[in-house]
């Protein structure tokens, strides 16, 4: 199963739709520059018959000020919506569920969040936000955070 190769003209991300756009801000400049918490989390659906797969990601990010969390930040959750051509390729029955290749869910993550780290950046490009951009994260790691 994971010798399938990923084609990539052969998935399609056909929508994707905020579920939950949730941004916290303080309404006036903070004397001290917070760092920010960032959590990210996925879960996956799927219809086989359509070929199609589901990634919801999971943001939450909230500000910390000397080891105390603030009121800036915000919760996400946003849905992607992809078509796959060859889907049956990249899955086995097993105990009459499919068990999915590694590679091929840890691709779809890929592209699902690196999309939604345009997408919150654009969203928080005019507030105090926008100095944060969503972290390069290792897909394995991503690939262990269902929620």
């Amino acid at each position: 199963m994971d010798n399938n190769k990923i084609v990539p003209s052969k998935i399609h991300l056909n929508n994707i739709r905020w579920e939950k756009e949730n941004t916290i801000l303080v309404s006036e400049k903070l004397e001290k520059k917070p760092t920010y918490d960032i959590n990210i989390a996925h879960n996956m659906m799927h219809n086989l018959e359509k070929e199609v797969v589901k990634i919801k990601l999971f943001l939450d990010v909230s500000a910390v000020i000397d080891g105390k969390t603030i009121n800036q930040g915000g919760n996400y959750e946003v849905d992607f919506f992809f078509k796959i051509e060859d889907l049956k390729d990249h899955y086995q029955i097993n105990n009459e569920k499919p068990l999915f290749s590694g590679v091929f869910v840890s691709t779809l993550l890929g592209i699902s969040y690196s999309t939604l780290r345009g997408m919150v950046f654009t969203l928080w490009k005019d507030t105090f936000l926008s100095s944060i951009i969503l972290p390069v994260i290792a897909v394995p790691d991503l690939l262990k955070s269902k929620k």
